[in-house]
């Protein structure tokens, strides 16, 4: 066999030039020793980008120099200014500096990894890719009263609230674990008058990082039949004193509703009073750098015009961050004359659009609103068997979120003796398909359909929600009035 003795001998002397140290044997060699050959390597081989308090560990692409940051939904605004560690060739440098904050929505980024020899680079692109994943709804735990050593409250309004993203408290002041374990109770230090209230919160919220608000009301120091409303958020925690951000005001507050941070930009919106149709809500927008009433804070009043009047009064607003302009839902105890009914009719739930453009279409009497339904199916109850789906009495609570980049309500809602919960989506709906008896396709819109909470003594519920960016999950309570507490978290599992 012929043998290419040229070829073997040239890679011979191409293997000893990449991997054997070379002699220098240049002028400065008097001492008899030799330089160490600088490395050539220049390689990323780790490249792991920190997103608030979750990390996501990219893909490399070694033959393509490409890296790929596959993100989830609620990922995306941090990418904006995102710092990354990456690991790199021993002796090797890396720029610009992945440490640094780095927009990587803006467009492909590019990282140079320089060999210790200069001459040896490697260029790599970053490019952002969406994550494929599934949802799911899964059913934690339900507790009575009895089991949680809670006594009945004196009230219906928004009973129950987050105050971490794993803790949650009652308006009775009792902090829970997400397991239902008392803690302990709330720090009220510095709130007046709990004990012309019968120690107990009003309406309570949490914003967005789980941090509580609520509404304390008692009576005027000098007048008893006057009802003071201050509104306090647990910054500190739930058992360190809250902060004053709202108040004190000379009437009594309801279903209020908190988004955003309220250490930076929140909405805190409320009802006060109750009146015919329309009905006006308060709609606070802090801008971040504080709490003073006529500096950092606009007021709206927007009008609802829906009737609320059968009894229930019941009215609420809850937006879904804190710009107002990214639209708000209203939950509004249905009033049975509405439809030529008497007596109970149903929780409606109402979608709008942002804020400003909700306002300018009700003072020209054009109103867009898109009107959820739930899966409660009354058959003797309506031509249609059910009435928006959400039962046949009129108390409920509403919070809106986003989880996944996706706008949902969290719908409570009322029959007699029983409350029911839905998670559904508030926009990118799904349209059953008229020609057809299939409304399969409805399932789409939902996150959790309708559930019952049997034995509700009292129908007045409240929901609660939080996300917690350190483990991907929402978590969603409803207490359901003088019987019971159920808890559910939402899952999201990358493919």
């Amino acid at each position: 066999m012929k043998r290419n003795y040229w070829y073997l001998a040239a890679l011979a002397a191409l293997s000893l030039a990449a991997c054997t140290p070379q002699m220098n044997e240049g002028p400065n060699q008097d001492d008899g020793k030799q330089e160490e050959p600088k490395s050539t390597a220049c390689k990323l081989s780790s490249f792991t980008v920190n997103v608030g308090e979750s990390t996501i560990e990219a893909f490399i692409d070694q033959a393509e120099k490409t890296v790929e940051i596959t993100y989830m939904p609620a990922e995306y605004e941090a990418l904006a200014s995102a710092t990354a560690v990456v690991t790199i060739s021993d002796k090797a440098t890396i720029s610009p500096d992945p440490a640094q904050p780095t927009d990587y929505t803006a467009g492909p980024v590019q990282f140079t990894v320089t060999a210790e020899d200069p001459e040896y680079k490697a260029v790599y692109t970053v490019n952002l890719a969406e994550a494929e994943f599934t949802e799911k709804a899964e059913f934690k735990w339900y507790k009575t009263y009895g089991e949680l050593g809670l006594n009945a409250p004196n009230t219906g309004q928004c009973a129950i609230a987050f105050c971490d993203v794993d803790k949650f408290a009652y308006n009775s002041l009792d902090v829970f674990d997400l397991e239902g374990n008392k803690l302990g109770v709330l720090n009220t230090d510095g709130i007046p008058g709990l004990d012309t209230y019968n120690g107990q919160l009003g309406s309570m919220s949490n914003d967005e990082n789980g941090v509580l608000v609520a509404c304390c009301c008692y009576g005027g120091a000098n007048d008893a039949a006057t009802v003071h409303t201050s509104i306090y958020a647990w910054i500190d925690g739930w058992d360190k004193a809250p902060t004053l951000i709202y108040g004190p005001t000379e009437y009594q507050c309801y279903f209020m509703s908190v988004a955003g941070d309220v250490t930076g930009k929140f909405i805190v919106n409320l009802r006060t009073g109750v009146s015919a149709p329309p009905q006006m809500h308060h709609v606070l927008v802090y801008d971040g750098n504080g709490y003073v009433a006529g500096e950092n804070i606009t007021w709206y009043g927007p009008f609802i015009n829906h009737p609320s009047n059968d009894g229930c009064w019941g009215q609420q607003l809850s937006f879904f961050t804190a710009n107002p302009e990214d639209g708000f839902v209203c939950w509004d105890s249905a009033g049975a004359a509405e439809f030529g009914e008497t007596g109970n009719s149903s929780s409606a739930f109402y979608v709008y659009d942002g804020l400003s453009a909700y306002i300018e279409q009700f003072n020209s009497g054009d109103i867009h609103e898109t009107p959820l339904k739930g899966g409660v199916n009354w058959v003797d109850w309506d031509a249609d068997g059910r009435f928006f789906g959400y039962g046949n009495f009129s108390t409920g609570h509403v919070k809106a979120f986003v989880y996944n980049g996706q706008k949902y309500v969290l719908a409570c809602s009322s029959s007699w003796p029983c409350n029911w919960i839905t998670i559904q989506k508030a926009d990118n709906l799904v349209e059953d398909d008229d020609t057809t008896d299939d409304v399969d396709e409805s399932d789409a819109n939902y996150f959790l359909p309708t559930q019952i909470i049997e034995q509700a003594a009292s129908c007045y519920p409240s929901g609660a929600y939080v996300f917690d960016p350190a483990t991907g999950t929402g978590h969603v309570l409803v207490a359901s009035q003088a019987s019971c507490v159920v808890s559910y978290d939402m899952i999201t599992d990358r493919i």
